[in-house]
C-alpha cells in the first residue's frame, strides 16, 4: 500500500523557481502541494491552517521571507520540517540559517533527483544538504587555522547557557529553566560572546560541541 504523500507547503516567490517547483511536485504522486506563500505575512496563517509535513523555502529574496521567519515555523507547527532551496552564497548566513531548526537545504542549481531525494529525507526529519553546503559546514567546523578552546574561561553559570544556548533554547526559557530574569541571561550571553569571541550564532554550538557540552548532530 502506497504511503500518503508528503504534505507541502512552498513559500518562494520567484514566479519561475515556484513554477518550476509546482509542476514538478503536481505530476509526482508521493508529494502534494496544499498551499503557497506570496507574501510574508502569510506564512504563520498558512502554518496553522494546515500543518504542513514539510516547508519549502527560500529566505533571501527581497520583501520576502527571512531567517527570523524560519524561527517561528516550529512554534506553530511543530511537526513541520524546513527545506530550504536558496541561491544564497554568503557562508556566514547560510551557516547561521542552518541553526534555525532546518533540516535540509540545496542550492538552486541541483537536479530534479536531488530535490525529490531531499524533500523525502527532509520530511521524515533527517538532515539533508547537498554538497556546497556539506563543504561550507566542514570548512567552519575544521579551519585550517588551528584554534585553541579552554571552556575552564567560563564560569559554571556561563558554561550552563552556553549548553541551552547551543541546545537552540530561547531566552526566556533559559531564564525560566535557571530560575534567572531575562535580563540576567542577556548578561551572561553578553559575556560568554566577549569570553569566546563569537561573533554569529553558529559559534555557541560550534564552542559547545568543541567543550565536550552537546554532541554533533
Amino acid at each position: 500500500m502506497m504511503n500518503a504523500p508528503i504534505r507541502i507547503l512552498l513559500a518562494d516567490n520567484q514566479p519561475l523557481t515556484a513554477a518550476g517547483l509546482v509542476h514538478f511536485l503536481e505530476a509526482r504522486e508521493d508529494a502534494s502541494i496544499l498551499d503557497e506563500v506570496f507574501d510574508r505575512e502569510q506564512l504563520e496563517s498558512l502554518l496553522e491552517k494546515h500543518k504542513p509535513d514539510l516547508l519549502i523555502t527560500d529566505y533571501n529574496l527581497a520583501n520576502y521571507i527571512t531567517p527570523d521567519d524560519l524561527r517561528i515555523v516550529k512554534e506553530i507547527s511543530p511537526a513541520t520540517n524546513i527545506l530550504v532551496i536558496s541561491a544564497d552564497d554568503n557562508k556566514g548566513t547560510i551557516l547561521d540559517v542552518l541553526q534555525l531548526g532546518v533540516k535540509g537545504y540545496l542550492t538552486k542549481a541541483c537536479s530534479r533527483e536531488e530535490i525529490m531525494m531531499a524533500i523525502q529525507s527532509t520530511a521524515r526529519g533527517e538532515k539533508f544538504y547537498c554538497h556546497k553546503i556539506l563543504d561550507i559546514i566542514m570548512e567552519k567546523h575544521f579551519s585550517s587555522e588551528p584554534e585553541t578552546f579552554d571552556a575552564s574561561i567560563l564560569t559554571a553559570r556561563e558554561t550552563e547557557i552556553l549548553t541551552l544556548i547551543a541546545q537552540g533554547k530561547s531566552t526566556q526559557t533559559i531564564a525560566d529553566n535557571l530560575h534567572l530574569s531575562p535580563h540576567t541571561v542577556q548578561t551572561h550571553r553578553k559575556s560568554i560572546i566577549r569570553k569566546l569571541n563569537i561573533k554569529s550564532p553558529t559559534e555557541f554550538v560550534i564552542h559547545a560541541i568543541d567543550f565536550g557540552l552537546i554532541k554533533p548532530k
